[in-house]
């Protein structure tokens, strides 16, 4: 009797160890998955897969005139991710509209991207275009291209209102040319997506850095110069430049090199947002996908040094580095009711209205 009351609880036994054991996997599974640091993995990833930030290419750049020479083509795609107000008031012909955190949902499922020779990404001024477009290179969308400066190299009406309103040289002679150290090395943001695969990492990453308000991010010197100790400012242009005239108290990076696990990125601060400046902006937006994607806190100084040096940038600096009036080629605007706008229908200067850096793209 014993003995069959022995046998009867034996498989009870083998369950409880079941379950223990079980128990035990799933914790050390649970504790597995939680040991991994996402930020690095995802940094790992981003470096062996084009390691866009620093990648010599950038800013992946396509010029307006191309642009308007294959309107027609089937293989030239043009996406708007500016405001419906925006696209309304005046667009690229067979352009869509789409906004920056749809834009994801816009290539996965309702065009196949591959099927473009080029896909051109526009907003205003070419910050917000090309920080999508960093975004989009960064997930393997390798026809993409930001137009460069945006929409207001496309006429005149809207460089007035963004590029030519946000031109100024309020401070010359006033730069700053002593040198500041970089921060010592740190750690990497944390991240919790809950994945462990660099892709998927990426992939929750981009979507939640195209949910931002670009008006939330875009700001100007005047910004930083009132409330230094609030940012953490990067000058990112050469070194020997820098040692010429920085913004007070701005840090000197390299572009396209710094960003990276075996040079300064461990120097970024965590604690802080990041304020990463070039000579217009558009070179920046690649290193602000990455700070966005990564879990930095970064704004956006629209128009770089052009906002405060601009008579400098095109007396010293190659055409790229400027924005004049060379860059505008007045090409058709298509509004709303689909109606061109040509060179001689523009709307007179004092009827524009003005959008500043504030504003953003």
């Amino acid at each position: 009797m014993n003995f069959f009351k022995s046998t009867m609880r034996l498989p009870g036994i083998l369950l409880l160890a079941f379950i223990f054991a079980s128990c035990s996997n799933s914790g050390t599974s649970t504790e597995q998955a939680s040991s991994i640091n996402e930020a690095e993995v995802l940094l790992q990833y981003l470096e062996e897969n084009g390691d866009i930030a620093n990648n010599p290419s950038i800013p992946f750049f396509i010029n307006a005139d191309e642009v308007y020479n294959n309107i027609d083509a089937g293989t030239y795609h043009v996406i708007d991710v500016r405001s419906s107000g925006d696209f309304f008031r005046g667009h690229i012909e067979n352009a869509v509209n789409i906004q920056p955190e749809n834009i994801l949902d816009y290539f996965e499922n309702r065009i196949e991207p591959n099927s473009f020779e080029k896909i051109t990404v526009v907003c205003n001024n070419a910050h917000l275009s090309g920080y999508v477009v960093a975004i989009l290179r960064m997930l393997g969308y390798d026809n993409t291209f930001n137009m460069r400066f945006g929409m207001s190299a496309w006429h005149d009406d809207i460089a007035r209102r963004f590029w030519y309103a946000n031109l100024s040289d309020d401070l010359l002679g006033n730069l700053e040319t002593a040198s500041h150290p970089k921060n010592s090395p740190g750690s990497l943001p944390q991240l919790s997506t809950g994945n462990s695969n660099g892709y998927e990492i990426l992939r929750e990453r981009a979507q939640k850095a195209l949910e931002i308000s670009w008006e939330s991010v875009a700001i100007d010197f005047m910004d930083i110069l009132e409330e230094k100790e609030d940012y953490y400012v990067i000058n990112y242009w050469p070194e020997a430049l820098y040692n010429q005239g920085h913004l007070p108290g701005a840090i000197q990076y390299n572009p396209k090199k710094s960003f990276h696990s075996n040079e300064d990125i461990l120097t970024l601060p965590t604690d802080q947002p990041i304020v990463v400046y070039c000579f217009t902006g558009q070179n920046a937006s690649y290193a602000n996908a990455l700070l966005a994607v990564m879990g930095y806190e970064f704004r956006s100084l629209d128009y770089g040094a052009n906002s405060f040096i601009h008579q400098t940038m095109v007396a010293t600096q190659p055409p790229g580095r400027s924005f004049t009036e060379r860059h505008v080629q007045n090409f058709p605007l298509v509004k709303a009711g689909l109606e061109n706008i040509s060179t001689e229908q523009s709307v007179p200067a004092e009827k524009v209205e003005v959008t500043t850096a504030q504003g953003g793209c």
